[in-house]
């Protein structure tokens, strides 16, 4: 295969969120802006869309509700005609029922939740979109009477502000569950970008550290948000900054089968390098803290995994297991 299993599996289990995306555009999206917005290639989301497209087997026939139509370039202003899949640009959902043009009260509950999802999530990187907000707006009215949305909801919203404050230029002060220190913090922040990765909504943030090292800090660990008065510039590097943070790392590692769920679930992507009856060999990218998330993998996968390359982290199932124990052990540190 020229792509891994786990990273086609990755951008399978994305299609219900583009799909989403594309119902509130009913004239389509680029292909190349969908794919940006979701966290994927250009190509690789095409990969995914063909064989949904090309998808037709019985046993599918249920869960294949939105058609998808792929659109050549608009070449004389009536809107584009049918395009190659394999080149269109531009990718839109239709609807093979005519039940279904009639409007969304003919959509199931799930399928209300996840459009009005979407919506919210979009609504976060266009917060100056009037008719989007009013739509949303509309959607939560006629979704939830005398009720809140729902936890998703909330962290986009809060996408949605730290966005806005991004924008602007204000510094935000922030409650903060550390993924992996335990415990919480309150800090004050400078967003500079806000974007969604598959683990959800993500702040690249400063101040710029000592070492020249911005953050990344995930919108659902923070459990309290505050847009301050106080203004910041935004570094004229910023771009490079925010790359050099989410610089991912690449080591080979050689695990059991039963332990290759571990590799596919902190890595960025996954190859498969050699592949046998007990074991496989992963070579596998990580963001930052490389050394946490590789010792994560080792405790989890026992004594017969282990790190191949870099040799530098060989020991981090040793070093974070003595941190495990260390916490653990200090007095007050049980609850």
């Amino acid at each position: 295969m020229t792509a891994p299993v786990a990273r086609y599996a990755q951008r399978m289990a994305r299609l219900p969120d583009a799909l989403a995306i594309l119902e509130l555009h009913p004239d389509g999206l680029p292909l190349a802006q969908l794919a940006n917005e979701l966290g994927e290639t250009t190509e690789g989301l095409r990969e995914a869309f063909l064989a949904y497209y090309r998808a037709d087997v019985v046993d599918l026939a249920d869960f294949r509700l939105p058609v998808i139509e792929f659109v050549g370039p608009d070449t004389d202003g009536t809107g584009g005609e049918d395009g190659d899949p394999g080149q269109a640009e531009i990718v839109r959902v239709v609807q093979s029922d005519p039940e279904h043009e009639l409007g969304v009260q003919y959509l199931s509950a799930e399928q209300l939740g996840e459009l009005y999802a979407a919506g919210v999530e979009l609504l976060a990187l266009e917060p100056d979109n009037g008719s989007l907000a009013a739509a949303v707006d509309a959607f939560r009215a006629g979704l939830w009477t005398g009720a809140s949305p729902d936890d998703a909801g909330h962290g986009a919203e809060l996408a949605q502000r730290i966005n806005e404050a991004a924008r602007t230029g204000h510094r935000v002060r922030i409650v903060y569950s550390r993924a992996w220190v335990p415990g919480t913090a309150a800090r004050v922040i400078e967003p500079y970008r806000v974007l969604r990765t598959r683990r959800g909504w993500e702040v690249d943030a400063g101040p710029v550290a000592e070492n020249g090292r911005i953050r990344t800090f995930l919108v659902s660990g923070i459990s309290a948000l505050q847009e301050l008065e106080e203004r910041f510039e935004r570094p004229p590097d910023v771009d490079a900054l925010i790359a050099a943070n989410r610089a991912p790392v690449e080591v080979e590692l050689l695990v059991p089968q039963s332990g290759r769920w571990a590799v596919e679930r902190f890595a960025e992507s996954v190859l498969v390098v050699q592949d046998d009856e007990d074991s496989v060999v992963l070579r596998a990218s990580f963001l930052p803290p490389v050394q946490q998330r590789i010792g994560l993998i080792l405790l989890s996968c026992g004594p017969d995994a282990f790190v191949m390359s870099p040799a530098q982290l060989r020991d981090a199932g040793a070093e974070v297991a003595r941190q495990l124990i260390e916490h653990h052990s200090t007095p007050g540190s049980r609850r």
